[in-house]
């Protein structure tokens, strides 16, 4: 036990000094597709395209979505069904980010304190030299606008070339542990992603990245979701789904108990982008057509 965590220290020290590190790969059990069923509708004037999903741990019942390029720099509160929020008057509209640009927003993090951070991190051909995160409180039900949100600007270390050949540094994945926040990168070239740390100043308007691991995780990452207990990753493909078990230390989440399945959504929703947790047993993912669609963690396997 202790060679394989002496062993298991140097690779990362190495990959954390620069180097490439290998590809994790887990086996996967054969098993035939879940078929994706329609378990709600978005409006799809207040969410043109459902890209992100996560649920708030302090409004039961509400989810936060977005659209991305294009759309307004705003986020939509509303039901696993897709309905909209009832409020005091009428029902909560959209939450406008003031000041804030809507270039490629593709992800939303937060965490039981109530911080939430959206990311401008759509990069599909890998031509951006500058992306962004906006950080904010919370919402409180019934609130149109954000006043001021932080923004804080970041770059990717590794890449040298734009548009990148290799098509490795798009992202539409974030979640918040410990107070850290991670991305997740997604490749369409290969069926990888990178595992990234990134570094929040406490001060200052720039981010500083750290790459910590390469998973083959069978497709393109489109979403992650952390468990209200912060002990379950999900990871969101168009062609799968994984949940892990999360570390009690350390960031070695891919070598961390797994369960796995491929899914198979409608051929007319087939852009699932929008994943988070229902409750401790089912996870909700949204598709950029409208849909919402309900997954049992019971109808996944193990991974080896």
């Amino acid at each position: 036990m202790r060679i394989a965590l002496y062993l298991a220290c140097l690779t990362w020290a190495a990959f954390g000094s620069g180097a490439e590190a290998e590809v994790v790969r887990r086996v996967v059990p054969e098993m035939p597709s879940l078929e994706l069923k329609s378990t709600g509708k978005l409006n799809l004037k207040l969410v043109p395209e459902c890209s992100a999903l996560w649920a708030s741990p302090s409004q039961p019942g509400v989810f936060w979505t977005l659209s991305d390029s294009g759309a307004k720099p705003a986020l939509t509160p509303i039901r696993a069904d897709g309905t909209m929020v009832p409020v005091a008057k009428g029902f909560w509209g959209v939450v406008t980010l003031k000041g804030a640009t809507n270039v490629d927003w593709e992800a939303i993090a937060g965490d039981a304190a109530g911080n939430m951070v959206v990311g401008d991190v759509g990069n599909n051909v890998s031509r951006r030299k500058e992306l962004a995160f906006y950080l904010f409180k919370e919402p409180a039900p019934g609130v149109t606008e954000v006043a001021e949100p932080r923004k804080v600007t970041f770059a990717w270390p590794d890449q040298s070339a734009f548009p990148d050949p290799d098509l490795s540094h798009d992202c539409e994945a974030m979640f918040l542990l410990r107070g850290k926040l991670y991305l997740l990168t997604k490749h369409r070239r290969d069926t990888l992603t990178d595992l990234w740390r990134a570094e929040i100043p406490a001060t200052g308007d720039r981010a500083v990245l750290t790459k910590l691991a390469r998973f083959d995780v069978g497709g393109m990452v489109t979403d992650a979701a952390l468990s209200p207990d912060q002990k379950r990753l999900a990871i969101l493909t168009y062609r799968n789904v994984w949940v892990f078990d999360v570390p009690a230390v350390g960031e070695d989440i891919f070598h961390a108990p797994a369960l796995h399945a491929p899914i198979a959504p409608p051929m007319l929703s087939f852009q699932v982008e929008g994943c988070a947790w229902l409750d401790a047993g089912h996870l909700l993912v949204g598709s950029e057509q409208g849909d919402l669609f309900r997954i049992a963690l019971t109808d996944l396997r193990e991974v080896k």
